[in-house]
Parts: C-alpha cells; sequence; structure tokens
C-alpha cells in the first residue's frame, strides 16, 4: 500500500474543514493542514528559504549613508606672528558632513560560494524536516485511524456476544420455568451476559478515547463529534527485503537529512579555508562637507565629490586560529560521517525488525482468516444441535466464545498487518509514494 503524502493530500483538504465524518484519506488531508507540529516545521522552511539569498551568501556590495551636523562655542585667543590678537568670547562654529560609502567585496577566498552551497542545502535540509514530520503525523494518524475501525468492528462482535448471551439466558429462564434445566446453569448464562456487556462498555471506552486522540491529531476539541469510515487495506503482495532496504536507504527522510549535514559540513569547512585567501574589495562614496566659523583662518569652507579605489586585506598570521579552525572543520566533517552512518544502521536494524514483523503478521492474517471460515461454518452446526437438544447450554457458550475469541484475534491480526505495514512505509520513505 502507498500512502499519500503532503501536497496532493493537502489540495483536497479544503473540502473536509468542519465536518465530522472522515474517509482515511479525508483525515490524513486534514492533519496535514491543521497539525501544530507540521505548521511549526513549515514555518522553520519558510525561514530557511528567506535566509538563502544573494546577500547572505556575500555577493552584494554594502552601501551605508552617514550624516553629522555639529554645533560649538569656543572662547578662543589667537595670536599671530604679525603682533594681532584675537580674543573671542562665544565663538560659534558649524559643520555639516554627509556621505554615502559602498564597499564590494568581490574576493573573499571562494568563502561566498562556499556559503551560497550551504544555504542551498539547508534549504533543502528544512524541506526534509518538513517530510519527515510530515510522514510520522502520517503513520501516527493512520495507526489511529485504523485501529479505531478495528474497534468498531470489535463493538459488533462484542453486541454479538452479548446477543448469543441473552438467547441462552432467555432459553434457559424457559426451560427453568419447566423444570427442564436447573437454576445454576440460569444464573451461569447470566452472569456471561453480564461479562459480555462490561466488555462491550470497555470498547466503548475505548474508542470515545481514540475518538479524543483522533480530534487533537487535527487540533480539535477532544469532544468534537467524529465518526470515520473505511476498509482496512487488503492484503498485499510481500516486497523482497532487499528492494525494500534500497528504498529506505535512498529515501528515508532522516537518514537523508543526516547525509545534507555531511554536506553542510564540507561547506563550512570551505568557509574555514577562505581566511588563508586574501580579500580584495573595492569601494566608492561620495562626500559633501561644509563649516562656518566666527574665529579663524577660515570663516567657511565647502568639499564634495566622490572618491573610489581598490583594497586589499590579507591576514598573514592570526594567533593561528586558522590553523585550528580548519583542524576542527576537519573533525566535525569526521562527525556529520560517523553520525548518518549510525542512523543508516539503526534504519536497517529498524526495517529489518518491521520487516520480519511483518512477514509474520501476514502469515498469521492469513491463518486467522482461513480459521475464522471453519469456525463459522462449525458455529452453525453447534447452533442446530443446541436447538436439538444434543448439546448443553454451557457447552454452546464455550463454542460460541471460541467463535468471539477468533473474531477478536483475526482483528488483532489486522492491525498487527497494518502496524508492520505502516512501520515499513514509515521507514522506507514510502509514505511520500
Amino acid at each position: 500500500m502507498k500512502l499519500i503524502l503532503i501536497s496532493i493530500i493537502a489540495l483536497g483538504s479544503f473540502g473536509v474543514f468542519g465536518q465530522t465524518n472522515f474517509t482515511h484519506e479525508q483525515f490524513i488531508a486534514e492533519v496535514l493542514a491543521k497539525d501544530y507540529g507540521i505548521l511549526v516545521v513549515k514555518n522553520s522552511a519558510i525561514i530557511a528559504e528567506n535566509n538563502n539569498n544573494i546577500g547572505n551568501a556575500g555577493y552584494l556590495p554594502t552601501i551605508t549613508v552617514d550624516a553629522s551636523q555639529n554645533w560649538t562655542i569656543n572662547n578662543a585667543r589667537q595670536s599671530f606672528a604679525t603682533g594681532l590678537v584675537n580674543d573671542v568670547k562665544g565663538a560659534k562654529n558649524t559643520s555639516l558632513n554627509v556621505g554615502a560609502t559602498m564597499n564590494w567585496t568581490f574576493f573573499d577566498g571562494f568563502k561566498m560560494f562556499a556559503t551560497d552551497k550551504k544555504l542551498d542545502i539547508l534549504e533543502d535540509a528544512s524541506q526534509l524536516n518538513v517530510r519527515a514530520q510530515m510522514e510520522m503525523k502520517i503513520y501516527q494518524a493512520s495507526m489511529s485511524f485504523y485501529t479505531l475501525l478495528l474497534l468498531n468492528e470489535m463493538q459488533s462482535i462484542y453486541q454479538e456476544s452479548i446477543d448469543y448471551s441473552k438467547a441462552r439466558y432467555d432459553q434457559l429462564k424457559l426451560k427453568v420455568d419447566k423444570g427442564a434445566a436447573s437454576e445454576v446453569e440460569l444464573v451461569q448464562s447470566r452472569l456471561d451476559l453480564i461479562a459480555d456487556s462490561a466488555a462491550y462498555l470497555d470498547n466503548v471506552r475505548s474508542i470515545e478515547s481514540l475518538k479524543s486522540t483522533l480530534n487533537t491529531l487535527i487540533s480539535r476539541d477532544p469532544e468534537t463529534p467524529l465518526t470515520i469510515s473505511g476498509e482496512i487495506p487488503e492484503l498485499i503482495e510481500t516486497r523482497s527485503w532487499e528492494s525494500i532496504k534500497e528504498q529506505a536507504l535512498a529515501e528515508n527522510a532522516n537518514l537523508l537529512y543526516y547525509k545534507s549535514m555531511i554536506a553542510v559540513s564540507e561547506q563550512e569547512r570551505k568557509e574555514t579555508i577562505s581566511r588563508y585567501y586574501p580579500q580584495l574589495s573595492f569601494y566608492a562614496a561620495y562626500n559633501y562637507s561644509t563649516s562656518q566659523n566666527e574665529v579663524g583662518i577660515l570663516t567657511s569652507s565647502r568639499t564634495l565629490g566622490p572618491q573610489f579605489g581598490l583594497s586589499l586585506q590579507w591576514d598573514i598570521l592570526n594567533r593561528l586560529s586558522r590553523i585550528q579552525d580548519t583542524k576542527n572543520s576537519k573533525i566535525l566533517i569526521e562527525n556529520a560521517n560517523y553520525i548518518e552512518e549510525e542512523q543508516r544502521l539503526s534504519v536497517q536494524s529498524e526495517l529489518r525488525d518491521a520487516y520480519l514483523s511483518y512477514e509474520w503478521a501476514v502469515k498469521n492474517y492469513q491463518f486467522e482468516e482461513r480459521n475464522q471460515l471453519v469456525a463459522e461454518e462449525i458455529a452453525t452446526i453447534m447452533e442446530q444441535a443446541y436447538s436439538s437438544g444434543s448439546m448443553t447450554a454451557l457447552e454452546l457458550r464455550a463454542f460460541q466464545f471460541s467463535v468471539i475469541e477468533g473474531k477478536n484475534r483475526l482483528l488483532n491480526a489486522k492491525l498487527a498487518y497494518i502496524t508492520g505495514l505502516m512501520n515499513i512505509e514509515l521507514l522506507s520513505g514510502g509514505f511520500g509514494k
């Protein structure tokens, strides 16, 4: 079974908001559209996308504008060689300076190219985080959805058990009234009816609890009415272990994320190496300056005009920090590779366990289906035997109970099959298919 992921499901979600009855596809669409965890990682992905621009990469120049207006009041005494003395009290001087400067580092040791690539990788990694979160929510929502479907089926089985017990109790009551059965058998049948009713009520409680869980997954009040409809997925042909492992190593979202972190570390090492190179910059400026003085040789002045040029900066020795950072960057790449390898082995191990559980679940599912068919055929024969008087009520109860248990085992086998299938899909990246 291949489950639908992300955009295709999200596009179909507009028609399901506010409804209370869901198919599996509709419910998954609602989860992907409303889950708070998904909304958070989507916002983080938007931030990563916003950060990925040529400005942050370092391609663009910087342009600054500054201006200053100064006022000074001085008491000045000036003696000139000619013998002239200029003694002024409270002399006022004003000056205005305005300038615009552009600085463009057009060579920084190739750092801008490494940073640009790193930002691309980080944006892709943020999308992998979104995908991983969505896959996990699809897994959780699907498991809860199918479990509720099975509990609803279980409810029918418990109701069937109550009907059996009620019919047996009514028959025994008639027989006791006629003296054809003992009070002990009647009391036992009543106890069985009470036990079946208690199991029914316990299942009702489980259903209501699971409905609250499902409502929470779609960010609704837990008490909101909710019903679901659908079928348990049919058995599919078991894929080979090698094909599943190959898909997991190529498409597992978490594994791809850790691989991208290796690439990020490699780009960060290139950023560190860029510090060994000189930096070449082009600068240009336009300045305007004017001043008015009540004392001094110049009573007023004004300058304006452009300036431009090239600058070179090359740190020959920087307390050995570049050597240290280069060594550390190599270690960080090693660590990223170790983490990726650990994750790869973890995925393979979990996937292997899931695959073995899935193989067992398929066989058990098929086994319980065959058993149930046989049990239902025998149940009809036993009921006829009881009606004819060739079987006691206790014997019929025991057999009816075994039929009910068989149906319960079949539902549990279906749940085990769904669980195994979902685990494989999650670990192998199958939710993205």
